[in-house]
């Protein structure tokens, strides 16, 4: 093999991990916050459900943006992608925002607000995931599993967050490297 073609293998390798990691970055930014509210939950449960809350609409806009490509080729099918990922999200956004009317707040404590949040957000991510990006269904799991650690392992929620990115990353490697040798 000449050292030409090495160069042209080795550019074709970084820029497809470059593309990657760009391709991925908003993703890991979603598990980064979702540990950190995971944990907060536990620990600081009032705070946390706000918090929740504000970050909702970042998991939606990583949905629509991880979804684009999938939306389709003319302007018109993309609005209707756009047109039907603003109604999913903001029937969520609502649904999030009737449990805290009126006199449900005082059935629940904040903790289990906190819960009740993160288990509609994560069945939400989780069911965009299985119709647009396979990734986003990835975080629904993995935040309805880490929501489960905080309610079953109280102590250990952060921790299992934690071995949940771990494996999620193994995973992903494992993916890129079956890939990269069928190519």
């Amino acid at each position: 093999m000449s050292d030409a073609a090495m160069t042209d293998d080795r550019d074709a390798n970084t820029l497809s991990w470059t593309k990657v990691l760009f391709v991925s970055l908003p993703y890991l930014a979603l598990y980064i916050a979702s540990i950190i509210l995971t944990g907060m939950t536990d620990a600081e449960p009032a705070r946390a459900t706000e918090l929740w809350k504000l970050f909702m609409p970042f998991v939606a806009l990583v949905s629509v943006v991880g979804g684009w490509r999938f939306s389709g080729e003319t302007n018109k099918e993309k609005a209707i992608y756009v047109g039907k990922q603003v109604i999913y999200w903001g029937a969520v956004l609502i649904v999030i925002n009737l449990l805290f009317m009126g006199d449900t707040p005082h059935f629940l404590n904040a903790e289990s607000q906190g819960f009740v949040v993160a288990y509609i957000l994560g069945l939400s991510a989780l069911l965009s995931g299985i119709y647009i990006d396979w990734k986003m269904s990835v975080f629904g799991a993995f935040l309805i599993i880490s929501t489960l650690g905080i309610a079953f392992l109280d102590d250990n929620a952060v921790l299992i967050s934690v071995a949940g990115v771990a494996i999620a990353g193994i995973a992903v490697t494992l993916m890129l490297r079956r890939r990269g040798k069928a190519a």
